[in-house]
């Protein structure tokens, strides 16, 4: 821990993500996004870095939940016929030709890929924009449940993910950003995010993650 100005805070990874109130934030792991059938697929994304993500992903989400840690599943969700776009959002959906008709609420492409089971312990979260901490309830459930860090997995790395590192951080919690297990399917915009994310956030691989929340049982 240090102190300045009289503000204590943690500072080292372990003390950060020690589990009785750290989350997993599992950001859009979703058939769309994840699926060899999936809208993404489908439309040509470059996909190797999403599918040699997910099952390190999947791993890490049952290592949390067997030890009573809580998993935030974040779903994007898009309402049919338009009715969650604005005109601003639809426009920045459909840049360059792409099909702004991903996840759609209650459709296969928007339910959690496979492997990902949700228990009791944990919360889904549906969001119709990047950063998970607008306009849903996000904030409250982790506050009520005391959470004061959030470990960070998923989808886009230049997207949803560091949106949603940006929105955590703004409501004041730690954020610690999984490296081996955050994607994109554009590799130089999720490298030039991940040098953001370095330059802000703890940074660390699932590896260390697993090893931190098993010494501190």
């Amino acid at each position: 821990m240090k102190t300045v100005n009289r503000i204590t805070f943690w500072d080292q990874i372990p003390e950060i993500i020690d589990p009785r109130h750290t989350a997993l934030l599992v950001v859009d792991v979703q058939n769309d996004f994840y699926h060899p059938d999936g809208l993404y697929s489908k439309n040509g994304k470059r996909m190797q870095q999403t599918y040699g993500t997910l099952p390190g992903i999947v791993d890490l989400v049952k290592f949390a939940q067997d030890r009573n840690i809580m998993v935030v599943f974040l779903q994007q969700i898009t309402l049919p016929h338009g009715r969650s776009d604005s005109p601003s959002w639809m426009r920045l959906k459909c840049r360059d030709g792409k099909n702004p008709e991903y996840t759609l609420k209650n459709s296969w492409g928007a339910q959690l890929a496979q492997g990902l089971e949700p228990t009791p312990n944990d919360v889904v979260i549906e969001k119709f924009r990047s950063d998970a901490f607008v306009k849903t309830q996000l904030d409250a459930v982790l506050d009520t449940q005391g959470i004061r860090s959030l470990v960070v997995v998923g989808t886009s790395t230049e997207g949803c993910v560091e949106s949603s590192i940006r929105g955590a951080s703004y409501h004041d919690y730690y954020v610690v950003a999984v490296e081996d297990l955050i994607c994109s399917t554009n590799p130089e915009l999720h490298q030039g995010s991940m040098n953001f994310i370095k330059a802000r956030y703890p940074v660390c691989r699932s590896e260390e993650i697993r090893k931190i929340w098993n010494d501190a049982r």
